[in-house]
């Protein structure tokens, strides 16, 4: 009887006969992300539904030196949650959905991880005066997960000018480490503590460990993060931007983002779509209002909130004054007059207006979201134009078309998010081709603008080695912790080639 069989029998008592599968449609499903090019097929798919389930399939792999990757519902799309190469095991967290405890008092939720971000916000919504977790999750949200946000350090939107990116919100983690061993984190750290308040405190933030580390040093169980009671006042407006004699649309937008950030503003949101863009949410009638008014060009929108008419109408204000000052045109007030912030807000926008990534098309999105200073937009934007026009031949090869692009956002407090990639035809006989592009456009960025990637799944985290970004002592750094905390190797072996160098 062979090692995995082994472990397959030990793991089913763990769990049940239920919640184990090493069945190949079962594992091949499993086998990939959101993207699709990258893929390993593991051995065993389990669900379990404690911690203590975890911590016992850990020990079980720790003693047949079987690789386990987290997962939650695989909505990323570098390749975030599935096995680098074949074999090995998937645990799928998504059993672990429940809201555990509403703190009102304190403000704090404590969920399990498998939980998504649309089911977290619907639940609270409904709790006391209303609430919800300031940042809303990915675009993913309908089906991400609060395990897989926290893990690829989530930006997203639905509060992220106002509260930053997913992380930032969260006050501790309850995790089982990679030799099984169950800890919290935070706070709650403090074992005379009832309810966690606050991730900082009792020495280092060793939460931090565990946020943006997709998966390679523990296990997220349960995850506390501040909420926020819901607005009653909001406010939107809509820009159309086109070039002038002395500035691109990109340079006009990004003064005033600049302009809007450094004044401290009460933004809660705030994107810029490119042209290209907007030509495809109205080719794919996604933002109807758009659609309404044919609307050519690029679009700026934001969205404020406030607890009272006063307050809302001082934020509009001072907002709008800048807009004015540059001379952009304003969209109607509704919807369908084109007001995509209001869309955004009200209409869960937030979680369709990047559907085409996640909605099962055969366009592969080469996702290289990133972190930039805000001044860096007209800089990224000459370099997606240029890298489209160097590798456009290699494009149409796979397929007609294909192009580079992005749209940028505003983050708590003064940067950027960066949300683009390379949208290419994704066939099997492609698949090469299309990695090799992908890795190309990645280090692109790294080495022409410093880019800072956040999504740090297979082929992200390898780049950044490949690029020679990590210097030798920051990337021996980082191999010590991950040998400190996994010495067998086992937890998403393969990442930023951790494990290949101890």
């Amino acid at each position: 009887m062979n090692e995995i069989q082994n472990a397959y029998e030990e793991i089913e008592n763990i769990v049940g006969t239920k919640f184990v599968s090493d069945k190949e449609p079962i594992c091949y499903s499993y086998s990939m992300n959101c993207d699709f090019t990258l893929q390993g097929i593991p051995d065993i798919v389990v669900k379990p539904r404690t911690p203590e389930e975890i911590s016992g399939i850990l020990k079980v792999a720790n003693k047949y030196g079987t690789k386990v990757i987290p997962r939650g519902n695989g909505a990323d799309l570098t390749g975030g949650a599935k096995p680098i190469g074949d074999g090995g095991i998937v645990l799928d967290v998504t059993r672990m959905n429940k809201i555990l405890d509403v703190d009102e008092k304190n403000r704090i939720v404590t969920v399990e991880v498998g939980i998504s971000w649309s089911e977290i916000c619907e639940q609270l919504s409904n709790v006391g005066i209303g609430y919800y977790t300031g940042t809303t999750g990915p675009a993913s949200g309908f089906s991400a997960t609060i395990g897989g946000g926290l893990s690829n350090n989530t930006v997203g939107g639905g509060g992220a000018a106002m509260y930053g990116a997913a992380t930032e919100q969260c006050v501790g983690l309850e995790v089982v480490l990679p030799t099984g061993e169950i800890i919290y984190t935070g706070s709650k750290a403090n074992s005379f503590r009832d309810k966690p308040f606050t991730r900082f405190g009792l020495g280092a933030d060793y939460s931090g460990i565990f946020l943006g580390d997709v998966g390679i040093h523990g296990v997220k169980t349960k995850a506390s993060l501040n909420i926020f009671p819901l607005p009653e006042y909001r406010g939107y407006a809509t820009y159309v931007i086109k070039k002038t004699k002395e500035q691109t649309p990109v340079e006009r937008v990004t003064d005033l983002m600049m302009k809007w950030q450094h004044h401290r503003l009460q933004l809660h949101d705030f994107f810029y779509y490119t042209p290209a863009t907007v030509s495809g949410l109205t080719s794919r009638n996604i933002a109807k209002g758009l659609v309404n008014k044919k609307v050519r060009g690029g679009v700026l929108y934001y969205t404020t909130v406030a607890d009272t008419q006063r307050q809302l109408d001082y934020n509009i204000e001072r907002i709008e004054k800048f807009a004015e000052e540059a001379e952009f045109e304003r969209l109607g007030d509704t919807v369908e007059e084109g007001n995509v912030g209001k869309w955004f807000y009200e209409e869960d926008g937030k979680w369709q207006w990047s559907n085409n990534s996640w909605g099962g098309g055969y366009i592969f999105t080469m996702s290289t979201c990133l972190k930039s200073p805000t001044n860096l937009l007209p800089a990224y934007h000459k370099l997606y134009d240029d890298w489209t026009k160097r590798n456009f031949a290699k494009m149409t090869e796979i397929g007609p078309g294909g192009s580079a692009g992005y749209i940028a956002f505003g983050v708590y407090p003064s940067y950027i998010d960066v949300a683009g990639g390379g949208g290419v035809i994704s066939t099997i006989e492609h698949r090469e081709t299309q990695e090799e592009l992908w890795k190309d456009l990645i280090i692109t960025q790294i080495k022409e603008l410093g880019g800072v990637h956040y999504w740090m799944g297979e082929i992200i985290g390898r780049a950044l080695v490949d690029s020679g970004a990590l210097t030798e002592e920051y990337y021996n750094f980082m191999i010590t912790i991950k040998k400190a905390l996994d010495p067998n190797r086992i937890l998403s072996p393969g990442k930023f080639y951790l494990t290949e160098n101890y």
